[in-house]
């Protein structure tokens, strides 16, 4: 029996208000659903918010819970993301994500899937200097949805976030990919203890390791077998060729194999190699699970995170040039864009500048996809 998912508005309605009784204008829920209105029309901004939410008419305003003959101004959207309790708002959202996430899966492969663990810098926020303006968050590598984020303490790094992020999340039949700064000995102990199996890049932090890989995967006798990939793009013939070995006598917790990857890049006119890279991985999956050929396509998906969600806040947002830095405000914003980008994925509009400006024409279009269109519309 599947669990009821509350919709957006209840959802909202679950972060705590943290305003004083007095003086309060606007309805809390009404101000957070301006938010995301806002974003999911084009406006980057709380200045651009304001304006739009104040071009609506009034019965739209209405809709999302407006009960003045004005909207929010820009000052109010200021207050609320200065004031709002950034963890407890990370905490709602990324229950909520992972509920829908859950009901709209379709793949039965679930361990195929993949969840792929990065991190980002809000450069602009930084550059004003903000406090905890990176972050590190885990999206999903099917669907693109942000399923959790939380900030790195200053003068830390992202190995104190990782913890704390992944126990926020259902990791149960679940393969988290990780690039190699995170591939420490207590990050993969804790996605086994939770559930899940690990995918870790290798690299040079952790030596024995990779010079154990490097001999496993060129022994003939410990080969599982490999893949080979051969695709056109961006001018240039991509090879790949991953090799998959029995992960025995390899002294990492709960390994069961072990990876290396070449990557070969030619020019198609001229021929010649571009770049020619070899890399190395540690997985806890099981060849009776993964396979050569699948292992190689959630290898390349982790990668999805930087075009799916960082380079989408950073050009299509602003994230970069953003100016908001007062108290936890940068960390709360980049919450909201998570949300807004993760609806649209879900709504299949890859173009999301497309489907922003598609919103932005047509707020009919926006209030029935966010379930606040009057009954019968």
């Amino acid at each position: 029996m599947q669990t009821a998912i509350p919709a957006l508005r209840s959802m909202l309605a679950q972060v705590p208000d943290p305003r004083k009784e007095r003086g309060q204008r606007h309805p809390w829920t009404a101000l957070l659903l301006l938010l995301v209105g806002g974003l999911l029309s084009g406006a980057n901004s709380q200045r651009a918010v304001a304006r739009w939410g104040a071009g609506l008419a009034p019965a739209w305003q209405q809709r999302l819970g407006v009960t003045r003959p004005y909207s929010p101004s820009r000052a109010t959207l200021q207050r609320l993301l200065a004031q709002v309790d950034v963890p407890q708002l990370e905490t709602v959202l990324s229950s909520w994500l992972q509920a829908v996430r859950t009901a709209w899966r379709h793949s039965t492969a679930h361990w195929l899937d993949g969840i792929a663990v990065d991190g980002k810098t809000l450069c602009g926020a930084r550059r004003l200097g903000a406090r905890d303006t990176h972050l590190v968050s885990a999206c999903c590598q099917q669907h693109g949805v942000v399923l959790g984020e939380l900030a790195v303490p200053e003068k830390s790094n992202e190995l104190r976030a990782v913890g704390p992020l992944l126990e926020a999340l259902l990791l149960a039949g679940e393969t988290v990919t990780f690039d190699a700064q995170f591939t420490q000995w207590a990050v993969a102990i804790q996605v086994v203890q939770q559930g899940g199996a690990y995918f870790m890049v290798v690299k040079g932090n952790q030596p024995t390791l990779l010079a154990d890989i490097r001999r496993a995967t060129t022994w003939p006798a410990r080969r599982l077998g490999q893949a080979h990939t051969v695709r056109l793009a961006h001018g240039r013939i991509e090879e790949r060729t991953l090799v998959a070995a029995d992960a025995r006598d390899i002294a990492w917790p709960h390994a069961r194999q072990v990876l290396r990857l070449e990557r070969r890049f030619v020019h198609k006119s001229t021929g010649r190699v571009l770049s020619q890279v070899t890399a190395y991985a540690v997985t806890a999956l099981p060849p009776e699970v993964a396979a050569p050929a699948a292992l190689l396509q959630l290898w390349q998906a982790h990668w999805g995170i930087e075009n799916r969600l960082h380079w989408v806040r950073d050009v299509v947002f602003g994230e970069d040039l953003a100016t908001t830095r007062t108290a936890h405000a940068p960390q709360a914003l980049a919450a909201f864009r998570n949300l807004v980008i993760s609806l649209l994925h879900l709504w299949h509009r890859p173009d999301i500048t497309a489907a922003r400006a598609d919103f932005a024409s047509h707020p009919a279009a926006l209030f029935h996809q966010l379930a606040l269109s009057p009954p019968g519309l």
